[in-house]
């Protein structure tokens, strides 16, 4: 296609159920010497032509509904092969999870965040940032909610960046994705989260037939001030790396269970009460571990003292809270 011509300036699209695939193509470098050979090959086509290529890694599931799968048994009547399909009606790059879904993601997540200034975690909800938002955050209060599609995620990630370089230290963040077309996004983002945890397929507001899983972020923000009890910095401590694990893995045990559940059938009672109902689960444990972050302490001043060690020998002066532009913020006397 290359040597016709074909390629000049257009984009290509690679799907792939094979994520080390994916991950070699953007990282660059693999300890298999025939994987490395064929990215070299990809990226001097796309050099000489031209082009833009994205290799996206789906599920196995999703292969199989395409009717890719089908391919190699001379199947050329199922998923996207039937006359007249579009491909993209099974390549939801352009939807987020929140459409797909039909409304029940943010639900969830506003089950344990809290839906109502009486319940929601530092006596603020959620705010679903709509696309309409992306470009005008600075008029828009509140925590945030993202949920976009994937395709739209290099950009998300910008607005995201300034927004939170502004105004670190008073607002929390929620990123909801599913997992495709990470490798121009997930590193990064990973970078700021607090919290990261993997939602698989299965769940009543994520169901089987959505393939791939969600990736859920959660970035609380940096400093300890009045009414808000939260953490000055989460990231990297136990009880973050905790909650992540936990959440994962409780997820995928679950999907176990629910596929094969006479494999855990000798427990007692059967199966365990907390893995019937995962939503519930998962918003009891988000709910506690939020909610213990507000008790979360100040930096300590022989910290500060540490970090300040040019700071003359004396008491460190006391703070008062006074309210600016940006909200409440720490100053001193």
């Amino acid at each position: 296609m290359n040597a016709d011509g074909l390629l000049a300036d257009k984009e290509v699209f690679i799907f792939t159920d094979n994520s080390t695939f994916e991950g070699t193509f953007y990282k660059g470098h693999s300890k298999s010497e025939k994987l490395c050979d064929i990215i070299l090959r990809l990226r001097l086509v796309q050099q000489k032509s031209g082009c833009v290529l994205h290799v996206i890694h789906v599920a196995g599931t999703r292969m199989k509904e395409a009717g890719i799968d089908g391919l190699s048994r001379g199947d050329l009547l199922e998923g996207m092969l039937k006359p007249g399909t579009s491909p993209w009606v099974f390549l939801p790059l352009s939807q987020d999870a929140d459409e797909r879904s039909g409304g029940n993601v943010s639900k969830w997540v506003h089950s344990w965040w809290g839906a109502t200034r009486d319940t929601a975690w530092c006596d603020v909800p959620l705010r679903l940032i709509k696309p309409m938002d992306w470009f005008q955050l600075s008029s828009v209060w509140g925590p945030r909610l993202w949920i976009p599609p994937p395709a739209a995620m290099e950009t998300v990630l910008e607005v995201f960046n300034e927004d939170r370089i502004v105004r670190p230290h008073h607002l929390p963040h929620v990123f909801v994705v599913p997992r495709l077309m990470t490798g121009l996004w997930r590193k990064q983002l990973s970078k700021d989260a607090d919290v990261i945890f993997t939602v698989e397929s299965g769940p009543s507001f994520w169901a089987s037939d959505m393939h791939e899983p969600l990736l859920i972020f959660i970035m609380l923000p940096l400093t300890y001030v009045r009414n808000y009890l939260g953490p000055w910095l989460l990231k990297g401590t136990d009880a973050a790396e905790d909650i992540g694990k936990r959440l994962t893995s409780g997820f995928k045990v679950w999907k176990a269970v629910s596929y094969e559940p006479r494999r855990f059938s000798e427990l007692d009672g059967g199966l365990p009460q907390l893995w019937e109902n995962p939503e519930e689960w998962s918003r009891t444990l988000l709910f506690e571990f939020l909610n213990k972050q507000r008790e979360f302490p100040p930096v300590r001043q022989c910290l500060v003292r540490k970090l300040l060690h040019q700071l003359p020998d004396r008491p460190l002066p006391p703070t008062r809270f006074a309210r600016g532009g940006g909200g409440d913020r720490i100053r001193p006397r």
